[in-house]
């Protein structure tokens, strides 16, 4: 129940005028002063009546999520124009579960960057972000009430993290009844079939209301064999790491033309090796089965009193599919003096252990989160409005990955001579294959990850109107937030030791932290229809961490300060703009992993360039080399800048529009040397210690770390519209949005240079979506449009090697538009059918290489590479 004060008049006076102003966007409808009721918007937590303030913020109400066509939360937000360079889906080959999740991005500086709420309160973090990123497919789509996108820095509001902007998921909590919903989808490829079953409840009374919604969602795999094109003559999605080994030595490979041609997925290479297609195999998305629960309650418990709480919990498991290990942590050697070695000569081997089947990993990840809060009234001077909240957040995270290698027992087992992996004497296939498959048996490994987030906050508020006279009026709010965080991390130790193939290890965590806050805010309403937003906040860390060989601790603080002015020169007018300063602290990850494996794809043009056309595989720009990385504890926080301005025009009572500018700047941004940028400065200067190479030359294991290195500068326009008209035959209502990329400009370092990739491959500088919606007594129709500009690719390869060179290996992309449709009939027995199809035209998602296909080549970030879709959804309320 909303409990009034004298607050409201605060904001009444200023920012009644501008709500014309966002009915078009927002769908709100206010009849009379009187009548207003203050709710909190994304962007500021002094309540008011209007959600268009200084701050720009982009509403999707539930409506607009159904007319999408869209799956899931993750997948409405990947199609948003803020969000310009896609944002991550969960596929096979990624650890620390990061395969099983999904993430949004605003403004392409990354989802640690964007902090994501849940009524306004921070969304637990993923193991595989170190807790900086929430995983926003876990909301179930039926308790979603709308979506605000506040698209603009806020870290005087709500802290670290919300540098690019707010994604604040707002859920129902006035649900009346008993509602079921079915949905089903189906893509053209093979797989990806997909089953949702929701049940929503509510009941409301003169004391309160409490809802419930429960979901189980079901998707099936796909295959990359039936999204990639492996049957076009270019395609190149080969390994050295074969089921049949390869071995090389100083005379150069050896012929493995007899086996090759028996084994699955294998292929004759001119110089005798036999290359495996491992895209046959594995998965893109993995199975993904997932129950979800959510719950939203408020009692009033005495007159100004109320009691408020929600409770929420997501159990999911996803079964993804890696190609068998390739014996890569550690090349096993072929001794000279081995009675099973033909060359006689010492042979280092490229062995994958496909006989003893796919990496199959089951990550299991289980989410609860807990909220109980006071909100009160105290009717003193003008009047207090106060609130006391306690949450607890828990996200554990839990991965079995089958049959890696102990790369240890596939050494020392090679050394006895028992194993005839080249068939010197001459066996049928079949029995060499179960040598093979006995060998791979001995020496395999499971796995084993398990991650813990763990958030406990209290925190707190009060807001009251501080003057109020006929001209001016000035509201303002303290708060204070404390919160304890552990986070760890773990692999099993022989992972984490780097002697095992196939699996991530190594990126231990275990780390506490806790973090003090306090803020002000202020709102002021002047004459002539001018509003100025003010806040602080100060933000005190205190962090330990185990780094392997000891506990390290520190501490950290940061300001942040933040002004909005908003006008309205005339009633249909708004003018806004905002400047503050934005933050993110390190997360614990960066701060605190021990060393972690990891293989970055790179051209090794030192050696490539030393010995033309003896390796074209190993001298593939996507060949990928063993590289360590690791956490560092004198990390300090980055810091960011942001500007915004703009108009909101109601050009007619049914027709606005808003136009926007951003301007962002991060400094002291946490990186890592890249491999290509390592690779560049040992030619320049001759040597690094940061590269380790074999006896051959060519790269045995690289060295990197976290440091505060880099900066990035982005800026760029927004763009929405929503237009209504009635007519005899319906109601139409389009809505536009489109966001232009003016920069990118990223510096890795004082010696790098700097690089503007807006336009390059990947940083496409247009994003726009429309959606057409026709009502008409109980039938609807829509017809939505995604749009992605077209890209340069080669701008992208000469940022990638650091260095001026054109690679010229990469392929301007086209623009790419996908259209959905669908027709929805609500029957006289409160219900709904709806039938849709997305990317109608079966549009293929745009390939990154120019003159030959690879594995995966296609950002699935991007664009939808699993075509038409079709899908039904079926409602029933009671």
């Amino acid at each position: 129940m909303a409990m009034e004060s004298s607050v409201s008049k605060a904001v009444r006076q200023g920012l009644l005028a501008t709500t014309l102003g966002s009915v078009a966007f927002a769908g709100v409808a206010i009849a009379e002063e009187e009548n207003v009721e203050r709710i909190e918007v994304t962007g500021s937590r002094i309540k008011q009546v209007d959600i268009e303030t200084a701050s720009p913020v982009t509403v999707i109400t539930a409506a607009d999520i159904q007319l999408s066509g869209e799956a899931t939360v993750a997948d409405v937000l990947n199609n948003t124009s803020v969000n310009s360079f896609g944002s991550w889906r969960g596929t096979s080959g990624y650890g620390s579960g990061a395969s099983a999740t999904s993430s949004v991005n605003l403004r392409g500086l990354g989802s640690q960057y964007t902090l994501v709420l849940l009524d306004g309160r921070r969304m637990p973090g993923t193991s595989s972000s170190s807790g900086a990123s929430a995983d926003t497919s876990r909301i179930p789509m039926a308790i979603v009430e709308r979506i605000e996108i506040l698209r603009d820095g806020a870290s005087a509001v709500y802290g670290s993290d919300a540098v690019a902007g707010v994604i604040n998921i707002i859920t129902k909590k006035d649900y009346e009844g008993l509602g079921f919903t079915y949905d089903y989808e189906k893509p053209d490829v093979d797989g990806g079939d997909l089953n949702r079953f929701t049940v929503t409840a509510g009941y409301t009374n003169d004391k309160g209301n409490i809802t419930l919604a429960y979901e189980y969602y079901d998707t099936k795999a796909v295959f990359d064999r039936d999204v990639w094109k492996m049957d076009d003559p270019t395609y190149f999605g080969y390994s050295s790491f074969s089921s049949v080994p390869n071995g090389v030595g100083e005379s150069g490979w050896i012929d493995q033309s007899a086996l090759c041609g028996e084994a699955d997925n294998t292929y004759l290479n001119d110089d005798g090796r036999c290359l495996y297609s491992y895209g046959e195999v594995t998965k893109l998305f993995g199975d993904v089965t997932q129950n979800s629960i959510l719950s939203n309650f408020n009692y009033e418990l005495a007159d100004n009193l109320q009691f408020r709480g929600r409770a929420s919990a997501s159990l999911a498991e996803t079964e993804t599919r890696y190609a068998g290990t390739p014996v890569s942590t550690n090349y096993p050697v072929l001794g000279a003096d081995n009675p099973m070695n033909p060359a006689g000569e010492d042979l280092t081997l490229y062995m994958r252990s496909a006989n003893l089947g796919d990496r199959d990993t089951l990550t299991e990840i289980n989410n609860i989160d807990f909220l109980g809060g006071l909100l009160g009234f105290v009717d003193v001077a003008n009047g207090l409005d106060w609130e006391v909240n306690v949450q607890h957040s828990r996200s554990t995270t839990n991965a079995f990955n089958t049959n890696l290698i102990n790369d240890d027992v596939i050494q020392s087992e090679l050394d006895t001579g028992n194993y005839d992996i080249f068939n010197t004497t001459g066996m049928d296939f079949a029995d060499w294959d179960k040598m093979m498959l006995d060998l791979y048996r001995t020496a395999a490994h499971t796995g084993v990850y398990q991650a813990q987030f763990v958030s406990t906050q209290i925190d707190g508020l009060v807001s009251t109107t501080l003057v109020e006279t006929d001209g001016f009026t000035l509201a303002g709010l303290v708060g204070f937030e404390y919160e304890m965080v552990e986070f760890t991390q773990a692999s099993d130790p022989q992972s984490a030791s780097g002697r095992v193939s196939g699996g991530s290890g190594g990126d231990d965590v275990d780390a506490t932290r806790d973090r003090t806050s306090a803020y002000i805010e202020l709102q002021a309403t002047l004459p002539f229809n001018l509003d100025i937003n003010a806040a602080v906040r100060y933000d005190e860390y205190d962090q330990e961490g185990d780094v392997g060989d000891r506990y390290v601790s520190g501490k950290f603080d940061n300001v942040s300060p933040q002004i909005g002015v908003a006008w309205r020169p005339v009633d249909p007018l708004l003018l806004r703009a905002n400047w503050g300063q934005s933050f993110r602290a390190p997360n614990m990850g960066e701060m605190f992993s021990t060393q972690a494996l990891s293989f970055e794809q790179a051209l090794d043009s030192l050696w490539c360039d030393a010995n033309p056309g003896v390796d074209e595989t190993y001298c593939r720009p996507q060949n990928q080399h063993k590289t360590w990385f690791g956490g560092n504890p004198d990390l300090q926080p980055e810091e960011g800048e942001s500007f915004t301005a703009g108009l909101v025009w109601n050009v007619m009572d049914n027709w606005s529009m808003e136009f926007g500018y951003y301007d962002i700047t991060l400094d002291n941004k946490i990186a890592a040397t890249t491999v290509a940028r390592l690779l560049q400065e040992e030619k320049d200067n001759g040597g690094s210690d940061a590269i380790i190479r074999l006896p051959n030359g060519k790269i045995d294991q690289i060295y990197s770390f976290d440091q505060n290195m880099a900066s990035l500068e982005t800026s760029g326009f927004d763009f929405q519209t929503a237009y209504n008209i009635e007519t005899g035959f319906g109601d139409f209502n389009l809505r536009a949005e489109a966001t232009y990329v003016d920069e990118y400009v990223f510096t890795r370092d004082s010696e790098s240079g700097w690089v503007d990739y807006a336009g390059a491959q990947d940083y496409p500088q247009w994003r726009a979506n429309a959606t057409l919606s026709w009502f008409y007594k109980d039938f609807t129709a829509a017809w939505a449009a995604y749009y992605i500009g077209a890209q340069d690719g080669l701008a992208w390869s000469d940022a990638q090697d650091g260095s001026d060179g054109d690679l010229g290996y990469l392929a301007d992309v086209p623009s790419y538009i996908k259209h959905n449709v669908q027709v929805s009939y609500s029957h006289p027995w409160n219900g709904k059918v709806t039938l849709g199809v997305n990317n109608v035209f079966d549009k293929e998602a745009p390939t990154w290489y120019d003159g030959f296909v690879d594995y995966r080549d296609a950002s699935v970030d991007l664009y939808d590479v699993l075509g038409r879709t079709v899908f039904v959804k079926l409602e029933q309320r009671f």
